[in-house]
C-alpha cells in the first residue's frame, strides 16, 4: 500500500509515549486490515486530505489457559477521514469509519491466588503505524498496527 501525499495522520503513538511502553511488564503488536465503504449519502472519493484516529479498548478478560495466562482485549479504530471528493461542487467532505480489534496478550504477574481480573493489570491500546488507501470511489482499504501493552499492578 502507498501512503497518500498530502496526507496526514493523527493519532499515531508518539515517540515519549513510549517510555511508558518500555515500563510494560508485557506487549504485543497486532496487525489488522479492514475495507471500509463511503455512505451512498456521501460523495464519492478522490484523495485522503487527513485522517484522525483513535483506539479505544472496549473489553478486557482474564481468561487461564493450559498454556499460561492471557488477557483478551476488545477495542474499536474510530477513523474521521477527511476528503477531496470526486464531485467539483462538492470539494471537502468527512467520513467517520470504524473497525474493531480482538487480540490476545500473555501475562505471567499473577499470582495463583488473584486469579480473578479485579484491575490488577493496566491495559492500554495504542495505534503504531496506519496506512489507507483509497480501492475506487467507494471504498477505502487499510492497515494498522496496533500496539497493546498490559503492566500488572502489586496485588497484596
Amino acid at each position: 500500500m502507498e501512503i497518500q501525499k498530502g496526507c496526514a495522520y493523527l493519532g499515531i503513538i508518539e515517540p515519549h509515549e513510549y517510555d511508558d511502553v518500555k515500563k510494560t511488564h508485557v506487549y504485543k503488536q497486532v496487525l489488522t486490515k479492514a475495507e471500509f465503504e463511503i455512505p451512498e449519502s456521501k460523495p464519492e472519493i478522490e484523495d485522503f486530505s487527513s485522517v484522525v484516529m483513535q483506539i479505544t479498548r472496549k473489553k478486557c478478560k482474564l481468561i487461564c489457559g493450559p498454556l499460561g495466562d492471557k488477557i483478551v482485549v476488545t477495542g474499536t479504530i474510530n477513523l474521521n477521514v477527511m476528503y477531496t471528493a470526486a464531485n467539483p461542487q462538492q470539494s471537502v467532505h468527512n467520513v467517520h469509519l470504524c473497525h474493531d480489534v480482538d487480540a490476545f496478550i500473555n501475562i505471567k504477574c499473577l499470582e495463583e491466588t488473584h486469579k480473578s481480573f479485579c484491575g490488577c493489570c493496566d491495559v492500554k491500546m495504542y495505534i503504531e503505524w496506519a496506512d489507507l488507501e483509497v480501492v475506487d470511489k467507494r471504498r477505502i482499504k487499510g492497515c494498522f498496527l496496533v500496539l497493546i501493552t498490559a503492566k500488572c499492578k502489586s496485588v497484596k
